[in-house]
């Protein structure tokens, strides 16, 4: 990338007059610059480490002061609204193949996947920038985030996903026991409401011919069953009768509708004011506003057999949260005994 072009396209202003005229690559990490690199720095701190590296280039929205003045050193008023102009111009140079997914279908390739020519970009803008940049001119990148892929100037491909030889022998609400492509899987951690949307998963590997393996396959984010004790402490899959699920939104109706038919035991949905449901959801329904309300309320209703469903809401945050709230009442608990 030529400077002209990076200074153009950020609106940057150059605060010295290098020697050098163009960059390499981009690197958003300090041990990831490289000579001819140009930095993006976050933090003042990061610029030795990348300087020591060989970075040709300093992009930044800190106060500097050039250090070096046969490197550029670039002042931009927000690196946030800056990297997705610099992402779009590496873009243009360096071609790549995305390919915009539905949530759980991305959810599924990603589970499957054993090819290391597929990229499937993080949630976290900023990692998944690193993740364009650091890729190979033959990968194929995946994304759940259509609106990001926009910002960038990403040029998505359409894929039909291949047609994949299957059978289902068994189905319930957390297992699947299937025939695919000839050989016979028995109670894949797989709800029967998605499993169309595995088979489309490996439909759309399958045509882009990407390897993968339903070894590997586990519950997905979009819908993921914890097991736990009374004190909400996780244990083994199927070795309870309280079920912790968590959801999101874009799971198709089917899922709902299964969710809804529940009789055997009881079954409520846990829903943070601020979101309104898509679905009418005949469930019992329990809305909260804090965290702290919701890990109350979590106490009390674990005591019982039973599911509780969580909508929105993923299972590390819950339990982060659950053992900081309980190492807080703990400490808590503890002082003045010493």
């Amino acid at each position: 990338m030529r400077l002209e072009n990076v200074l153009a396209v950020t609106g940057g202003r150059l605060l010295n007059t290098p020697s050098i005229s163009r960059f390499d690559d981009v690197a958003l990490y300090p041990h990831r610059a490289k000579r001819g690199s140009l930095f993006v720095a976050r933090s003042v701190e990061e610029i030795d480490e990348a300087l020591k590296n060989g970075a040709y280039g300093i992009v930044t929205d800190k106060k500097v002061v050039p250090t070096d003045e046969e490197v550029a050193w670039i002042a931009v008023d927000s690196l946030h609204s800056t990297l997705p102009k610099l992402l779009r111009l590496w873009l243009v140079i360096y071609h790549r193949d995305f390919y915009a997914l539905k949530r759980p279908v991305f959810e599924f390739c990603k589970s499957v996947s054993s090819d290391p020519n597929a990229i499937f970009l993080s949630d976290d803008s900023l990692e998944a920038c690193e993740e364009i940049f650091t890729s190979k001119e033959d990968s194929a990148i995946f994304s759940a985030e259509p609106l990001f892929l926009e910002r960038i100037g990403a040029k998505v491909v359409d894929v039909e996903p291949s047609k994949i030889e299957n059978r289902v022998v068994k189905g319930s609400l957390f297992l699947t026991s299937a025939v695919i492509d000839g050989l016979f899987y028995e109670d894949l951690h797989l709800p029967a409401s998605l499993y169309p949307l595995l088979l489309e998963a490996l439909g759309t590997l399958e045509k882009l011919d990407l390897a993968y393996s339903l070894a590997k396959l586990d519950f997905i984010p979009s819908f993921k069953p914890v097991f736990v004790d009374t004190r909400l402490q996780e244990v083994p899959f199927g070795e309870s009768d309280r079920v912790l699920l968590f959801i999101s939104g874009n799971l198709p109706p089917k899922c709902y509708e299964d969710l809804e038919k529940i009789k055997w035991t009881e079954a409520k949905i846990f829903i943070p004011t601020q979101i309104k449901l898509v679905y009418d959801i005949k469930l019992p329904t329990i809305k909260y506003e804090s965290e702290t309300e919701l890990l109350e309320i979590l106490e009390k209703e674990a005591k019982r057999p039973g599911y509780l469903i969580f909508f929105e809401k993923k299972s590390d945050s819950l339990f982060n949260t659950l053992y900081r709230f309980r190492d807080e009442e703990s400490s808590q608990s503890n002082k003045g005994l010493f």
